[in-house]
This record gives structure tokens, sequence and C-alpha cells, in this order.
């Protein structure tokens, strides 16, 4: 289990490093303090999956160095093409989601608008 993990580490330093434009990334170092941002998290969570990781941007978020993300994803099984060929769920999983609640400010922009208005409405948001 321990080489599963270091292999992991490895992998997710690597990755953060190419994603964040850095030469380096050791496992110790936080995401967002080497530079990393939202955006950003989406393209390491891709990137993760693409090396056949199973982890989501809320895992990022918790355990933001890769030693401690190696450590929290390390016991799940790696995702492979076939699995992914086999399921169309796990090829089709979001990598993010949200809580209902998190989109009431765009409901009430919406309330009682027309879909013109309120496209013009969240232009002035913005």
């Amino acid at each position: 289990m321990a080489d599963v993990i270091a292999a992991t580490e490895a992998t997710l330093c690597q990755i953060l490093a190419d994603v964040l434009g850095l030469d380096v990334v050791r496992p110790q170092d936080g995401f967002f303090e080497v530079g990393g941002d939202s955006v950003l998290a989406v393209q390491v969570i891709a990137r993760a999956r693409g090396a056949g990781l199973v982890l989501s941007v809320r895992d990022l978020f918790d355990h933001q160095t890769a030693e401690t993300l190696a450590a929290a994803i390390g016991g799940r099984p790696a995702a492979s093409e076939a699995d992914s060929a086999a399921s169309p769920v796990a090829a089709e999983s979001p990598l993010l989601t949200f809580a209902d609640d998190e989109f009431g400010e765009f409901e009430e922009i919406d309330a009682g608008l027309q879909a013109s208005e309120a496209e013009g409405e969240w232009e002035t948001l913005t």
C-alpha cells in the first residue's frame, strides 16, 4: 500500500508542477500556496483522472498537498480505460458538483425575468 501511495504522490507532484508551470512541486507544498486557484484545480483533476487517479475537486480542496491527497485517495482503486468504457457513469462523472443551496443567487436573478433580461442582469453582476 505504501508503494501505491508513493507512486500516487509522485504522479500528483508532477501534475501539479505541470499545471502550475513550476519546475518542481514538493509533496508538502500546498496547492493554493504555490499559485493554484479554482480554475487550475479543475485542470489538476482532469489530468489526474487522465492518469487513472480517482479524485474530485473537493478532494483537492480538502487535501491541498500531494502528500495528504495521495494518502487520502491511496486506497481507492485506480480508474482504468476498461472501467470507464464499461461504466458510462464513471466516464461522465462531473469534475465539480454543487449543493442545491449554492445556486440560490442565480435563481433570484432569474426569478420573474425573461431569458434575455436574466442574461443582461448576469452580465452586470460579473
